[in-house]
């Protein structure tokens, strides 16, 4: 069913994407996306939810991240990381044929069979320790891939920074995401899963906290790394000096890199 739900909605995903990214570069020509008024018309009001989701994050998710991190021994908060980045590894596999890599969906469906059978439903990672490593791959990377442009730099509410074409990649995501699909029957479970799943991301984000609020101007900081971010993952490596070394986490959406489709609050 849940595969059928897919093949049935990605066509329409597909153009509503293409749609909104060729908007969008319509809306941004005249100047290459990477500074100032450019890639960020919209400062003034992005600012405001940046200040916003801050604030919502110092009082709300934040203290639980810390919490959790507190009690939780630390073997059992990385098998709930592998759970949930096994849980989310279809999406993978479907990106990766989406941009034509063949040869790494089949390592990264090796990876699922294995860790979901031997790793104990992804509670543990065998895959990793005989050379299968997590490769991710996102809708926004995968419609950057396509040629679709970035479009304006939003911040989201609660959900972070963004793009238009990381809007159309949320959408997309989403709609394929396993536990939000196939357990719509069992919303009382798929809520406290996806309520875990959202404060062990947030407590992965900790680490950066520190950097964010060193930062001369935070809002900068956390935009630039996250265009970086996305530019690194469509077009490779750059210069050395592109990189700022820090991930934005998809994974509410999509776990380790945070450029994703639909990063995690990294604005705190």
């Amino acid at each position: 069913m849940f595969v059928e739900r897919i093949r049935k909605r990605l066509p329409a995903l597909v153009v509503a994407s293409l749609s909104l990214g060729l908007m969008a570069g319509c809306a941004s020509m005249g100047g290459a996306p990477d500074e100032g008024s450019n890639y960020d018309p919209l400062e003034p009001l992005n600012r405001q939810v940046f200040e916003f989701n801050r604030t919502a994050d110092k009082y709300l998710l934040k203290p639980l991240a810390q919490g959790y991190d507190y009690v939780l021994p630390t073997q059992v908060k990385a098998s709930v990381t592998n759970f949930f980045r096994n849980v989310n590894s279809p999406i993978l596999v479907l990106n990766h044929l989406l941009q034509g890599n063949l040869v790494e969906a089949g390592k990264q469906s090796g990876r699922f069979v294995m860790n979901t059978t031997l790793g104990m439903f992804g509670l543990l990672d065998p895959a990793t320790s005989i050379g299968l490593e997590r490769k991710s791959a996102t809708f926004n990377q995968t419609f950057g891939k396509w040629g679709v442009p970035s479009g304006p730099y939003l911040m989201l509410p609660f959900l972070g920074p963004s793009s238009v074409r990381g809007v159309a990649g949320v959408a997309a995501r989403i709609e394929t995401d396993v536990i939000w699909n196939y357990l719509d029957d069992e919303r009382s479970i798929r809520d406290k899963l996806l309520v875990l799943e959202i404060i062990n991301t947030r407590q992965r984000l900790l680490s950066i906290d520190r950097m964010i609020d060193r930062a001369p101007d935070p809002y900068i900081f956390v935009r630039e790394s996250y265009r970086q971010n996305v530019e690194f993952e469509i077009r490779g490596p750059g210069d050395e000096d592109d990189d700022i070394g820090l991930d934005f986490e998809d994974e509410v959406w999509e776990d380790d890199d945070l450029s994703g489709d639909t990063p995690p609050e990294a604005d705190r």
